[in-house]
C-alpha cells in the first residue's frame, strides 16, 4: 500500500541517514553505491544511476565484504540494535554485531563467487533459515523471508547492502522482502539531480532531509491516488497494479519545474503557513532548483 511505503521511507533510508551529515558517512554510502553499480553491471543488471563506476579488476570476494565492513563499521552502531524485544522483530537472539557483520559478509560474498546477482531468486532458495534470518537482520524485516513468494527486485535487494539497493523495474519503488520502500535519491535518480540533492541538503538536518526526500516523493503517491469528480477519494492504485504509474520516470518530467511549482505553492499559500516554514521551504527548492544543471 501507498501508507506502507511511505512509513517505509521513515523507517529505512532515514535510519541510514542518522550520522549522513558526517562526510565518511555519506562517504560509504557512495562508496557502495558506486561499488555495486559495477558489480551488478557484470550481471547484465543496473545499479544507481548516478554512481561513479569503480575498476573491473577492483572487484572481488575481499572488495565485496570489505565495501559491506566498511559501511557497517560507520552506520551499525545507529542501524541495528541487538537487544531482541528492543522494537526490532528481526533481532536474532544471542547474535551479536560482530556476528550480523560476517554472516551477511558471508553471504555477499558467496552470492558473488555463485553468481547470485544473476539470478537472486535462485540463490535465495539455496539459503538455509539462519542465513536469511541474517538477511532479514539487515534489512529490518518484520516477518522471516519466504524466497517462494519474491519478485527478482525484491529477492535481489536482499543480497544488496541498503545503501545500494535499486528500483529495478523503475516503478518509483523499491521492493525489499515482502517490503516496498519509498526512497530519495533512487537508484533512478539520474546524477545530475543527485549531485543538486546532495548540495541543498549538504547543511540540513536528518528530520528535514527525510522531509524533502518525503515531498520529493509526492508525484509518485499523488499520481496513484484516485478521485471522483467531485474530489472525493475513491482508491489507491498499489503496486503491481495495471493503472500504477510513475511520473517521475517519464521522459518530460521535470525536476527543475517540480521545484518551481513547490516555490509557487509556498507563494500562493505563505498566508496560511507559519512565516518559519515558508522561509524554510523556500530557502531549499530555490537551492535545489539553482543546483540542478
Amino acid at each position: 500500500m501507498i501508507d506502507s511505503a511511505a512509513s517505509s521511507l521513515l523507517a529505512l533510508p532515514t535510519a541510514q541517514n542518522q550520522t549522513a551529515a558526517n562526510g565518511s558517512a555519506r562517504g560509504v554510502d557512495r562508496q557502495a553505491e558506486d561499488f555495486y553499480a559495477t558489480l551488478l553491471g557484470q550481471f547484465d543488471k543496473e545499479g544507481f544511476a548516478s554512481a561513479t563506476p569503480v575498476p573491473d579488476e577492483s572487484l572481488n570476494d575481499q572488495s565485496v565484504r570489505t565495501t559491506w565492513n566498511d559501511w557497517f563499521d560507520q552506520l551499525g552502531i545507529t542501524q541495528y540494535t541487538f537487544q531482541a524485544g528492543a522494537g526490532s522483530p528481526s533481532v536474532r537472539k544471542d547474535k551479536t554485531a560482530a556476528d550480523l557483520r560476517q554472516d551477511y559478509g558471508n553471504i555477499l560474498v558467496d552470492a558473488y563467487q555463485k553468481g547470485g546477482y544473476a539470478t537472486p531468486q535462485q540463490y535465495l532458495r539455496s539459503l538455509d533459515r539462519d542465513q536469511l534470518s541474517a538477511i532479514q537482520q539487515v534489512h529490518h524485516l518484520a516477518d522471516p523471508i519466504d524466497p517462494q513468494q519474491l519478485s527478482p527486485e525484491a529477492s535481489l535487494n536482499l543480497i544488496l547492502p541498503p545503501p545500494a539497493q535499486v528500483d529495478e523495474n523503475n516503478d518509483g519503488l523499491t521492493a525489499v522482502g515482502a517490503a516496498y520502500t519509498l526512497r530519495f535519491p533512487s537508484s533512478d535518480t539520474p546524477s545530475e539531480v543527485r549531485d543538486a540533492w546532495d548540495a541543498a541538503t549538504a547543511d540540513l538536518s536528518d528530520e528535514d532531509k527525510m522531509f524533502y526526500s518525503l515531498q520529493m516523493c509526492m508525484p509518485l503517491i499523488t499520481a496513484n491516488l484516485h478521485f471522483d469528480e467531485d474530489g472525493r477519494f475513491i482508491r489507491a492504485s498499489q503496486p503491481g497494479d495495471s493503472d500504477w504509474v510513475n511520473p517521475m520516470a517519464a521522459k518530460n518530467f521535470s525536476y527543475k519545474q517540480f521545484a518551481n511549482d513547490w516555490l509557487q505553492y509556498l507563494k500562493d499559500f505563505e498566508s496560511q503557513m507559519p512565516p518559519e516554514q515558508v522561509h524554510r521551504d523556500q530557502k531549499f527548492w530555490t537551492a535545489f532548483r539553482d543546483y540542478l544543471v
